[in-house]
């Protein structure tokens, strides 16, 4: 493990598995912005997050298996690493490691915390070890409100809990460009009423699922224009067969932008527009979710004030998911009949609709900032620590 020996600061985040290199990803260009000074390391418990984590984040950060739990494997680590910052992402809480780090002069901070109803329950039974476990902690950043009242009532320090968002979802926020959503529809001819459905992501087996929803919108709105992002490109020919054979026309993004558009559906054949297709969106479903894909980034599409629908298997978006539905803007639905009639349902009720795009905005909008501000914590902590240091050496 290779760690620059100029840089005063090591700072070592643990990230329990994909979900956590996320985290890290979003949050390690903020360290290097703020605290230039700050050599990291990212660990992590098992294969998966080692594969991903070695390739999204950057080469000069490490990242290895997390020790075991284990004094004597730990103290060894922390020789190693010696770091001045021990971050743990989430809620992935290793007694010794924990209280080791300590014991070694690190400052340890919980960034991105959350904790589930279920595993609430079961911490509280163990409330005067996590009590003191929690206690080692010099900052805790949460998610949301009801991620703070958990770790309070787990005997966290008030003063120590900040609710910061969610630094996976960061990047979201897509609004830097407000001329954006008119250019598309420029480019795909659409007019400022027209209405968009917009489907995120799709797997095999969804796009076929989605034609019976779209006949029937279309019999309500007989202008809707259906925008289809199939997940993965080497489907399209696939998927304009599936079109081919129910007897509806289709056209290539690509081939909108030559040429124009004459036809209602479009599949997108080009990598990241799907983030700014969503912009034009009326209605946005979010694939991977009727099938057993794990789900989606719907954080993406509600950047733009879209209520978004989608099917039961979110497994790897579920954080994502129950963001919005806090705040009635995620909805998701057990089969494709099941998505046509809420559909149907809200396009009789628009202001009932306009008000989960509200939501929606408000869960993506609170996520804008959320590294900027955690990492600040760390810095905040580091300046106040450095300055004490200041003021006692020169007394």
């Amino acid at each position: 493990m290779q760690l620059d020996e100029d840089k005063p600061v090591r700072i070592w985040l643990h990230a329990a598995s994909v979900g956590e290199i996320q985290v890290a990803k979003a949050l390690i260009p903020e360290i290097k912005k703020q605290l230039p000074e700050a050599s990291i390391v990212v660990s992590t418990g098992n294969r998966h997050g080692l594969a991903v984590g070695t390739q999204l984040l950057p080469e000069d950060v490490p990242c290895f298996f997390a020790p075991f739990d284990l004094i004597g494997i730990v103290n060894r680590t922390l020789k190693t690493i010696r770091p001045t910052i021990y971050v743990c992402l989430e809620t992935e809480l290793w007694p010794n490691i924990i209280r080791q780090a300590q014991h070694h002069g690190a400052k340890l901070f919980l960034l991105n915390g959350r904790l589930s109803k279920n595993s609430f329950i079961g911490y509280r039974k163990i409330k005067g070890f996590m009590h003191d476990l929690l206690s080692c902690f010099t900052k805790i950043s949460v998610i949301q409100g009801v991620d703070a009242k958990r770790f309070r009532g787990l005997g966290a320090d008030p003063a120590h809990i900040r609710i910061l968002g969610n630094a996976k979802y960061d990047q979201s926020n897509t609004h830097a460009d407000p001329n954006l959503a008119e250019r598309y529809r420029q480019m795909l001819n659409i007019h400022l009423r027209q209405p968009v459905f917009v489907t995120g992501s799709t797997h095999t087996g969804e796009e076929a699922m989605l034609i019976e929803v779209f006949r029937s919108l279309q019999q309500r709105l007989p202008d809707l224009v259906w925008v289809v992002a199939p997940r993965h490109l080497r489907r399209l020919t696939e998927v304009e067969k599936i079109f081919e054979d129910q007897g509806i026309a289709t056209m290539r993004l690509r081939q909108v932008q030559e040429q124009g558009r004459n036809t209602d559906v479009i599949l997108v054949d080009t990598m990241g527009e799907l983030a700014g297709l969503y912009s034009i969106a009326t209605y946005v479903f979010c694939g991977g979710s009727l099938v057993e894909r794990g789900g989606h980034n719907v954080l993406e599409a509600a950047a733009w004030g879209n209520p978004v629908f989608y099917g039961p298997h979110m497994a790897d978006f579920s954080d994502a998911k129950a963001l919005l539905e806090a705040e009635s803007a995620g909805f998701c639905v057990k089969n494709p009949q099941e998505l046509a009639r809420l559909l149907l349902y809200f396009i009789e009720k628009p202001e009932e609709y306009a008000v989960a795009g509200r939501g929606a905005l408000k869960v993506a909008n609170r996520q804008q900032g959320s590294a900027q501000k955690q990492v600040a914590l760390i810095k905040e902590v580091l300046h106040s620590v450095t300055h004490s240091s200041c003021v006692h050496s020169t007394t």
